[in-house]
């Protein structure tokens, strides 16, 4: 489909929409450059060109998504590539990041900071003639999309905490070490002892996309069954695009995928995958198996993670939300991640505020009812 063009009130920006996977390719160059620059924040592997592109051929024939990546130009300068697309939520058409919900971290890509407000402001006065509202979850903090949406009148409705391990002001890992709890510390060794008495254990580390076919599988399918157990529910495992899209990242071009497993005989204790990109692990998805709960196979996991990515050059792990306890056993250190909306029309204030005002009241009345039923009713909703 061809792009639409639509030209902000100051005539030095121009936005193009762009509608089908074909137009994200014939971008590749100038969008691997604005990459490159890194002006947005400092984790922005969620709106890199391999995974957008990715995500983009797989979710074609979505009845209710419309790829709508917004490509801001100043004459022949490609100033902003922002990743969005429209969903259809209850009769309404909503911008959101075109990963969603699969993306951690929301962003886009801008040639300098001094114009990206103009460049989002563009584009969102673009959206109004097309979209009914628009909500952006997981924006870093301190971003510069997120100074820009708030400067354009975007009110943030929810926020959620991302652990970062930052390993490189340590010259060792043993350094690094001695930053843990010394409690935490000890109680690790003691639990490698035991797990190592107990059964013979190895850690497995798959670099080769094609091999990381059956982690990916296993730590999804455990992530569902923990899903289920728990009575939780997730928007990802909702969607019915989320497993092939997951399944298809081994033959994307341009990812570095990255599967771990520990391993006790022939079961797994515990597995994660992700992706490395510019220096950084970005630990996707994650599976403990209850099996082994006494041995905290998460956080023990975890620490051999962590030390694999120092002697690796991964310097920087990002582990996104939740801030769960086996995360922050091994950093303090995290970062906010707010939703922000904005609404063009009456409908999209009706979806927006039904989103992001009722349904997280009716969660937190869920969570007081009797434990079975609570279950029995986020089963319904989740799918295998």
């Amino acid at each position: 489909m061809i792009a639409e063009a639509v030209t902000h009130r100051d005539l030095a920006f121009r936005v193009e929409f762009l509608h089908a996977p074909t137009e994200i390719y014939a971008l590749a160059a100038r969008w691997t450059a604005l990459e490159r620059l890194n002006v947005d924040h400092d984790a922005p592997f969620f709106q890199s060109h391999a995974w957008i592109s990715h995500l983009a051929a797989a979710r074609t024939g979505d009845e209710g998504y419309r790829q709508f990546v917004a490509a801001v130009w100043r004459g022949g300068e490609i100033r902003c590539i922002w990743p969005l697309a429209l969903f259809r939520r209850q009769g309404a058409w909503i911008a959101a990041s075109l990963d969603a919900p699969y993306g951690q971290f929301a962003g886009a890509l801008f040639a300098a900071k001094h114009d990206a407000p103009q460049c989002i402001a563009a584009v969102i006065e673009a959206l109004r003639t097309t979209a009914d509202g628009l909500q952006i979850e997981a924006v870093t903090r301190g971003s510069v999309l997120h100074a820009a949406l708030t400067t354009c009148g975007a009110a943030t409705v929810e926020t959620a905490q991302a652990v970062i391990v930052d390993l490189r002001p340590f010259a060792s890992i043993k350094e690094f070490a001695q930053t843990v709890n010394a409690k935490t510390r000890k109680n690790m060794r003691n639990l490698t002892n035991r797990l190592n008495r107990a059964h013979r254990i190895e850690h497995v580390v798959t670099f080769d996309a094609e091999a990381t076919t059956p982690i990916l599988r296993q730590t999804y399918d455990a992530r569902v069954a923990w899903l289920h157990k728990n009575g939780r529910t997730s928007a990802a495992f909702r969607d019915p695009g989320f497993r092939p899209a997951v399944e298809g990242l081994t033959k994307a071009p341009g990812l570095e995928l990255l599967g771990l497993s520990l391993q006790a005989g022939e079961a797994v204790v515990a597995s994660q995958w992700g992706f490395a990109h510019g220096g950084r692990y970005y630990a996707y998805m994650s599976a403990m198996n209850d099996v082994f709960h006494e041995f905290s196979p998460g956080r023990l996991h975890l620490g051999m993670v962590i030390e694999f990515c120092f002697e690796h050059g991964l310097k920087v792990l990002e582990l996104m939300p939740p801030a769960a306890d086996y995360k922050l056993a091994w950093s303090e250190q995290t970062k906010d991640l707010d939703t922000l909306l904005l609404h063009f029309t009456l409908k999209g204030r009706a979806v927006l505020g039904f989103a992001n005002v009722v349904m997280p009241a009716a969660r937190r009345l869920s969570r007081s009812l009797p434990e079975g039923l609570r279950r029995r009713l986020v089963r319904r909703l989740n799918r295998d």
